[in-house]
Formats: structure tokens, C-alpha cells, sequence
């Protein structure tokens, strides 16, 4: 199973593998790996969060692309969490317009088998 949740949520037993896919976080934060390649790029990211320039729904189509160029990383964490608990981490308190339900969303599309619960 792939679940979401925020890295400021209390951390369980359940996460499994916790992975961090934010761009850029803080050493103190409880993580078992940081895959910054799949969070916006830092331009994407400006032209979204800082400067609000594009909404969700510009966001999201320029998000997908450049997550498919990751593609090498979806068999990873599919195959990982077909076995075991996988827990992807964001900043973000609620999920509806976090980067991370779109991950989620790519990695179940990459294996349909996947189950997946987006928090």
C-alpha cells in the first residue's frame, strides 16, 4: 500500500517507508528517504506558491509532465510497497491541492495492483 499524509502528522507504525517528496526540507524532520524529484521543480513551484501566478488547474498538468519524467523512481516505490507500507510526505496539512495526491495518483496509475488511501 501507498498512503499521503503530512509530514507534520504524527508519525505511526503504519507509515511503513516514510518518504519525503518535497523539494526542499529540514533535517529535523523524521523521514526514511527524501526524494526531492518527486516535488515541482523550483520554477514550477515559484510560478505556483510565491508569485500565485497559475491556479491548481494550470499547476497540475505542468506537475504531471514533469513527473513522468520520473518514471524510473515509480518502480521503485510500486514495487517496494506491493510488499510493504509506503508513506509519501508533504508540508501540506490537507491533500486536495497538495502535489502529493497527483504522485499518488501517477504511481497507481503505474500499477494499477497498488492499493493506495490518500490522507
Amino acid at each position: 500500500m501507498i498512503k499521503t499524509k503530512s509530514l507534520q502528522a504524527e508519525k505511526n507504525k503504519s507509515d511503513g517507508l516514510r518518504v519525503c517528496v518535497m523539494r526542499r526540507v529540514k533535517a529535523e524532520y523524521d523521514f526514511d528517504i527524501w526524494m526531492p524529484m518527486l516535488a515541482p521543480s523550483e520554477a514550477l513551484l515559484k510560478k505556483y506558491v510565491i508569485e500565485k501566478e497559475i491556479s491548481w488547474e494550470d499547476f497540475r498538468p505542468l506537475f504531471i509532465k514533469e513527473l513522468r519524467r520520473q518514471k524510473k523512481f515509480f518502480k521503485l516505490l510500486t514495487d517496494y510497497a506491493l510488499k510493504q507500507n509506503v508513506t509519501l510526505l508533504c508540508w501540506e496539512e490537507e491533500p486536495d491541492y497538495c502535489h502529493r495526491s497527483l504522485v499518488l495518483a501517477e504511481l497507481k496509475k503505474a500499477q494499477p495492483k497498488l492499493k493506495t488511501k490518500l490522507a
